[in-house]
């Protein structure tokens, strides 16, 4: 490795290390997906059984492909019951991704584009962001990028001499298996972006030749060698198997159909328009993209050829979305695609022959208004909230939106300026990271140091992670139940009932930190409903009168609920005998003893 990329390599693991490893332990897992995935995790391991998932110690969960649960399940095994093992296979793909990232814009933009490619990649908000919860997207986005940098390879460098074992040219075979475990890792939406993707490319710019380089027979044995085990031993173990997974959780959830509808959606243009959001801070120089977009179909040069193909490639994910359902999330499968574009609109404002920098300083100029606007917008926020009613807990300034809360950053619609004075000095830190950090780059960027403007944006965006990472620890208490778990844990005897007060995703947290099994009041919507219809599924949905019988009776009971739902509950029984034992966050577990 030459000494400029080693440098480069160090800079991108130093930021890696900053941002993802110095996060991992924190905050607890939250209640929902992000702990009823991890109690997957903890079943498998627990029962063996690595074909079909369970969670609530039992209960069949057939929505999710595997791959990601097999990582955790191998990082437990090893490592132990640790949230930070949970979540390291995600932080390990952060890095795969980015050096993925590096390796495909050298390889095009050369050693600089190539840098600045895995710097955005590895510094933007967005990937941060999503790989805060427990979900598979990062492992997908890798593996799709992966397939789709083989296929550059054999498209584009018609000159490069393949490496082979036997017959088999390696790239193919590294698309092929690399489209097989995406779909390993989200289902058959890991096939279908790269087939739709590879498809229009050929299809728009008529290189039919490039199929017979494609070796699809060789293709469709390894993807089938890699991809089918496991949905063939998943479907002999589960009857039903293919109907819910292929049907119900493929083709119904993307056209809005699915019953329960636990999902909401994102309207559509501020789904595109987040993007914006997510590419910060280099969403600064999004602006810049269209200098290097093609003005042909057809074109001769390599840069320009790879830059139509990854605007196709993020116009055709971008189109799928526009018609069915969309979370935050969803985007991130283009990210890797935009920061390559970005790289290489940053590796022009360097380049002494590049074009005209005027465009990247007024593009810095403006996010640096718009910053350091959210930072004083912070600051009066929280000024705000401490000259009003900011006092008591960070839960008792919240307000409720439940009907926000199945999108992933619904949360956000609960806060009030009183939140963010009881917040205040993380506030400030952060809202200092905003103002400061933009306003730098742009010093730097108008005295032609564009390199040094970078690698500030890039370091603010280590604290703006760290600082994101401690608001989620503030808000730990609302978005998980783990103290309440560790409290009832304590207090837990052999036959004693753990029962919430609606469905299972609302204290999930309970289930994966005791490791016991829940009770649930409400088994109509979420993650359990189907698994409870099983008939050999154990009875864990109450009545109301079931509940109050029990709870006059000999059986100890954890009655756990958030505050709305028991208000309305202890309405409804207004003689009920019960003792607080704990609460945190607005909930509450309630005890009959």
């Amino acid at each position: 490795m030459k000494h400029k990329q080693l440098f480069f390599f160090a800079v991108l693991l130093a930021l890696w290390s900053a941002i993802y490893l110095g996060t991992i332990t924190r905050p607890a897992l939250f209640d929902d997906a992000d702990s009823f995935h991890a109690e997957a995790v903890r079943e498998m391991v627990q029962s063996g059984n690595w074909t079909t998932l369970h969670i609530d110690n039992g209960i069949r969960y057939l929505e999710k492909a595997p791959l990601m649960y097999w990582m955790a399940a191998a990082s437990v095994s090893l490592f132990g019951l640790h949230d930070w093992a949970i979540r390291l296979p995600l932080a390990l793909f952060s890095l795969f991704l980015a050096l993925l990232v590096w390796r495909f814009g050298t390889r095009y933009w050369g050693e600089d584009g190539g840098f600045y490619s895995g710097l955005v990649i590895l510094t933007a908000l967005g990937p941060f962001a999503f790989t805060r919860i427990f979900i598979p997207d990062v492992i997908l986005s890798f593996f799709l990028a992966f397939s789709l940098y083989m296929y550059l390879r054999i498209a584009v460098d018609e000159e490069e001499t393949p490496r082979r074992i036997g017959p088999v040219d390696l790239r193919c075979a590294g698309l092929y298996a690399s489209a097989a475990l995406a779909i390993l890792t989200k289902g058959l939406i890991g096939v279908v972006f790269t087939v739709a993707i590879i498809f229009f490319h050929i299809l728009l710019t008529r290189n039919w030749k490039v199929l017979r380089r494609l070796q699809i027979g060789y293709g469709v044995v390894i993807f089938a060698a890699v991809a089918a085990p496991w949905h063939i031993a998943a479907a002999l173990a589960n009857g039903d198997f293919l109907w819910f997974y292929f049907i119900r959780e493929h083709l119904l959830r993307y056209l809005g159909m699915r019953y329960p509808k636990d999902y909401d959606t994102v309207p559509l243009l501020l789904f595109w328009a987040l993007h914006l959001v997510w590419l910060f801070p280099w969403s600064a120089f999004v602006w810049g993209l269209g200098g290097n977009f093609p003005r042909t179909l057809r074109p001769t040069d390599k840069q320009s050829a790879v830059s139509l193909f990854l605007f196709l490639w993020i116009f055709v994910i971008l189109l799928f979305f526009t018609f069915g359902t969309t979370q935050e999330y969803y985007t991130f499968p283009t990210l890797a695609a935009f920061a390559l574009l970005l790289g290489k609109g940053l590796s022009d404002l360097t380049s002494p022959e590049g074009a005209t920098r005027k465009w990247g300083v007024v593009s810095l100029g403006v996010t640096a208004v718009i910053s350091v606007g959210t930072g004083a917008a912070l600051i009066v926020l929280a000024w705000t909230g401490n000259h009003g009613a900011a006092g008591g807990s960070l839960s008792s300034t919240l307000t409720i939106h439940p009907d926000q809360y199945n999108l992933a950053f619904g949360h956000l619609h609960d806060l009030t300026p009183a939140t963010f004075a009881h917040l205040a000095p993380l506030v400030l830190r952060t809202a200092a990271y905003l103002i400061v950090g933009p306003l730098a780059a742009l010093l730097f960027a108008l005295w032609r140091r564009w390199t040094v403007c970078f690698l500030f944006l890039a370091a603010m965006m280590v604290g703006l992670t760290h600082s994101y990472t401690s608001g989620m620890s503030a808000f730990e208490p609302v978005l998980s139940s783990k103290s309440l778990a560790k409290t009832i844990q304590y207090y837990y005897r052999p036959g004693d009932m753990i029962v919430i007060n609606d469905f299972y995703e609302k204290g999930s947290t309970l289930n994966y930190y005791t490791g016991l099994q829940v009770y649930v009041m409400n088994s109509d919507f979420g993650v359990l409903w189907y698994g409870l219809q099983d008939p050999d599924a154990p009875k864990l949905t109450l009545t109301e009168k079931e509940l109050m019988d029990k709870w006059k009776g000999k059986h100890r009971i954890f009655l756990f609920s958030e505050k709305r739902p028991l208000q309305s509950f202890l309405a409804r029984h207004p003689d009920l005998n019960y003792r607080v034992l704990a609460g945190a966050g607005g909930k509450e577990v309630l005890i009959n003893w």
